[in-house]
């Protein structure tokens, strides 16, 4: 049998609210086309890069459909709360201080400014931007399944 192949995927939190939950999304994964097309025109890294931001920066900044409240409470818990659409939102609220998947205590040290209070509104480009590194590297790297090994498997820049 061949090499399993694993598709294209990169979760963030979000709230479905046709679900009326907070849960994990996929935002790549209708978009496998668009990450292809997007390599073969930038031959950098550092130019996908600048193209990924702008285009992950135009679908997902500032739309209230991707916006959450990150709550940071006296003691010491993060709590992630819908922030438009949601017909009881303390019901629909999560604690996101222990999840080992994505530094959220790290994220909310970073997004709330105290100053203001203990919450702040964020999007699905905040989380994004907050490990900008690994989801570059991870959209960088991955083996679309059309593509063959070639050279232990270094892209043409690479060589």
């Amino acid at each position: 049998m061949g090499k399993e192949f694993k598709p294209l995927s990169w979760l963030v939190t979000n709230f479905d609210c046709n679900a009326q939950k907070i849960k994990y999304y996929d935002i790549l994964k209708y978009r496998e086309d668009e990450i292809k097309k997007m390599k073969k025109k930038h031959a950098t890294k550092e130019e996908f890069a600048k193209a990924l931001r702008s285009e992950c920066m135009y679908i997902f900044w500032s739309r209230c459909e991707y916006e959450l409240v990150i709550e940071q409470t006296e003691d010491g818990h993060i709590w992630l709360n819908p922030w438009v659409g949601c017909r009881e939102p303390e019901k629909v609220r999560i604690d996101v201080t222990d999840r080992e998947d994505y530094d959220w205590k790290g994220f909310a040290e970073k997004y709330i400014d105290k100053r203001y209070g203990n919450d702040e509104k964020i999007d699905i480009w905040d989380q994004l931007e907050f490990v900008w590194d690994s989801f570059v590297d991870y959209v960088w790297n991955y083996r679309h399944k059309y593509q063959r090994k070639n050279l232990g498997g270094a892209r043409r820049d690479e060589m």
